[in-house]
């Protein structure tokens, strides 16, 4: 009876000792606080780079429509502004593609393109307008100007594992359409040819365009 009694009284002891229960509900809760927090860091860096795409390329359109015509080296000096804007790392920008097309429409309607540049990989064909577009956007007397960024987007080292389980692979696009500014059109030239090629360079460990 007195072994029954003391291995009840141990057992109850037992039972009603709460010590190092705050110890066993922080190892439940951690590891779920640590991954909540990543996950938000992952998105909020995520949601900040692709309002940087977005301004980028309004920055990038607003520059190309001011000009009555562009060289390459016009295009270029773009080019790095826009970079600068994105503020990327120079491993970072190698996911960048930049391109811009230039139209005009003749008195018959049709659209002809009048200037092309393109600087990274991205974007294998070039943006058409649809066959309905609105002559606000593009007429005879007045050109369009298409500017399209694409990032294939690449986070911070201390996310990037877990923002792979948050989103596969994301890939930030805008695109804008402008009028020139101050010309009816804006021909691009480099050499005879109205299409500007451009590289992604590194100077001083910072992206550079070289059209």
């Amino acid at each position: 009876m007195l072994k029954t009694y003391l291995k009840s009284s141990i057992l109850n002891r037992f039972i009603r000792d709460e010590k190092g229960t705050a110890a066993i509900e922080f190892a439940f809760i951690a590891p779920v606080m640590v991954v909540t927090y990543f996950g938000l860091a992952s998105v909020s860096l995520l949601v900040s780079a692709d309002r940087d795409v977005s301004h980028a390329t309004s920055v990038t359109a607003d520059l190309f429509t001011q000009s009555e015509s562009l060289d390459g080296d016009d295009i270029e000096d773009i080019f790095n502004a826009t970079l600068a804007v994105l503020g990327l790392t120079p491993t970072q920008a190698a996911n960048v593609t930049i391109d811009v097309i230039s139209y005009e429409m003749d008195g018959g309607g049709t659209l002809n393109e009048i200037g092309y540049t393109k600087l990274g990989s991205g974007f294998p064909s070039k943006f058409v307008p649809p066959n309905n577009i609105s002559s606000s956007l593009i007429n005879s007397t007045s050109g369009l100007v298409i500017t399209r960024i694409e990032y294939e987007y690449v986070g911070s080292d201390y996310y990037k594992a877990d923002l792979t389980r948050v989103v596969s692979s994301p890939t930030l696009s805008e695109t804008f359409m402008l009028k020139p500014r101050k010309s009816t059109t804006i021909p691009f030239s480099s050499g005879g040819s109205s299409t500007v090629s451009c590289s992604l360079i590194t100077v001083s460990g910072e992206p550079r365009a070289s059209c």
